[in-house]
């Protein structure tokens, strides 16, 4: 059964930066560690980013002199844009080739009425050339109206949805209608691991865990009695990296934790 994958951006973002231990691109691999955040500590983190990305002010500059070094055009821009509230962060990029300074950057204000007092310092001098300043979007689509409590339990939801690692389950009672085989299952696999979904087709189950080594465990569970039944349990394999050959690089070797998100939670 194919799976949905989520299209957001912060989806990604935590889809990059989830802990992961692969050691075949067929079955699941051997438990060897633990992911950073579970449960309500995992709704929580995301919360607080969905609560800092809702709260900052994203300024456009352009205008100054490309040839600047850009710890001059940082000094520079903070020392103009910190009267307007609490400079947050900048992004100040280079070329690639001729390693000037790319034509806009962007400042990240936080405090009340730091983007209006921003705006008026369009025209700024900066090295003797006047800028352009903008206000420019929060950088994630938060136009849905919809509480940073609800945004993160969904995103976390879709998130483990992705990572999961699946097992397929035979020899269960097919009389039995979908909903009690589904019933059954869940119990029956509940102390392996976090499981996100049972899905119960005409002559198997798919049954998928987040929580890492959770696979391992279930087949342990292979040969067991479920009902007066013997369980045949078997791991699913990986599915296919789609994509450009950087996500498929980054799909094979997940090593990143939530560590960047937890730090821009704690300086909230």
């Amino acid at each position: 059964m194919e799976r949905s994958e989520p299209s957001s951006g912060l989806i990604d973002f935590i889809n990059a930066s989830m802990e992961r231990s692969e050691s075949s691109s067929r079955v699941s691999a051997p438990y060897t560690g633990k992911r950073t955040l579970y449960g309500d500590k995992y709704v929580e983190v995301m919360k607080q980013y969905y609560d800092y990305v809702k709260s900052r002010i994203r300024i456009g500059v352009e205008g100054y002199d490309t040839s600047l070094e850009p710890i001059d055009l940082y000094r520079a821009l903070e020392s103009l844009f910190k009267t307007c509230g609490e400079v947050h962060n900048m992004e100040i990029r280079r070329d690639r080739v001729t390693k000037a300074l790319q034509k806009s950057c962007i400042v990240i204000l936080r405090g009340e009425g730091a983007g209006d007092k921003a705006l008026q310092l369009n025209g700024s001098d900066i090295g003797g050339r006047k800028i352009v300043v903008t206000s420019l979007p929060p950088g994630l689509d938060l136009s849905t109206g919809l509480s940073t409590d609800v945004l993160a339990a969904r995103n976390v939801a879709h998130n483990k949805r992705k990572y999961s690692e699946g097992i397929s389950v035979t020899g269960y009672d097919t009389s039995l209608t979908k909903d009690d085989v589904k019933n059954a299952l869940t119990n029956h696999f509940s102390t392996c691991g976090e499981i996100t979904d049972v899905f119960v087709l005409n002559s198997r189950a798919l049954v998928y865990f987040y929580e890492q080594g959770s696979n391992n465990r279930a087949l342990q569970l292979s040969g067991t009695d479920l009902g007066g039944c013997t369980l045949v349990v078997k791991a699913l394999p990986y599915p296919k990296p789609k994509g450009s050959a950087w996500t498929r690089l980054r799909y094979r070797f997940r090593s990143a934790t939530l560590s960047t998100i937890t730090g821009w939670a704690h300086q909230m």
